[in-house]
């Protein structure tokens, strides 16, 4: 199966206690978080990507092992199976990377406008829950799968101000990708983690999708993770 790629598209300090469960979103909180993602821009952030995943169907597996970095105006791609790329190998990485926007905090200022209810976990922590994702959130390297998932965005506090620490994505239903492939169960979850200045930074993010392609089984499992320079 292709691989699905989460794409996630200072104000006056609030404080903002926990929702009750089931409760609308607090304009404050959507708003704070808004304003902490906008001032986050991916043009001040410098990170090496790494990804590993393994993608089984057809009777085959196939391992996938690539590093690249982010330098704040474009990618590079740096190694794949722990060899220089090819001229090949790169050209294709830079027309994947033209469609797909920069992973990172300042997309969830896109994800938390469509987050429309409230609970909270055994933790005590608030959980906003986004029905259906906007246009645009999750594409696979050929289509745009948002409207097919849903998505709970878990927060913390920083000198109580709220912030997303974990967002995941699962599907709402079996869908197809196209007339080859369906997706019968898709979840990907995204870590957020505070860096020395107190700012959070897309750490790692997972993914786990099964279905079938051409009537045979498959799947893919992937980490991702990110370094900062």
């Amino acid at each position: 199966m292709k691989r699905m790629i989460l794409r996630l598209l200072p104000v006056t300090l609030l404080i903002v206690g926990a929702p009750l469960p089931g409760a609308p979103v607090s304009e404050q909180l959507r708003e704070r978080i808004i304003a902490d993602a906008r001032g986050m821009p991916a043009t001040a952030v410098k990170f090496v990507r790494t990804t590993k995943s393994v993608r089984s169907g057809g009777g085959s597996v196939t391992k996938i092992d690539k590093t690249e970095r982010w330098d704040g105006r474009r990618w590079t791609l740096l190694a794949v199976d722990g060899q220089k790329p090819t001229a090949e190998q790169r050209q294709e990485a830079e027309k994947l990377a033209a469609t797909m926007p920069v992973p990172g905090y300042h997309r969830m200022a896109e994800l938390i406008a469509a987050a429309t209810d409230s609970d909270t976990d055994a933790q005590g922590r608030t959980v906003l829950k986004i029905p259906k994702l906007p246009a645009g959130s999750v594409r696979t390297d050929s289509a745009d799968i948002s409207s097919h998932l849903q998505a709970e965005l878990t927060l913390a506090l920083r000198d109580g101000v709220p912030w997303v620490e974990r967002v995941k994505v699962t599907a709402r239903e079996s869908f197809r990708m196209n007339l080859l492939i369906k997706v019968s169960s898709f979840e990907q979850v995204s870590e957020y983690r505070l860096d020395g200045s107190g700012k959070p930074k897309l750490s790692s993010q997972s993914a786990d999708s099964a279905g079938t392609m051409f009537g045979f089984p498959g799947g893919e499992k992937s980490v991702v993770t990110y370094v900062y320079r």
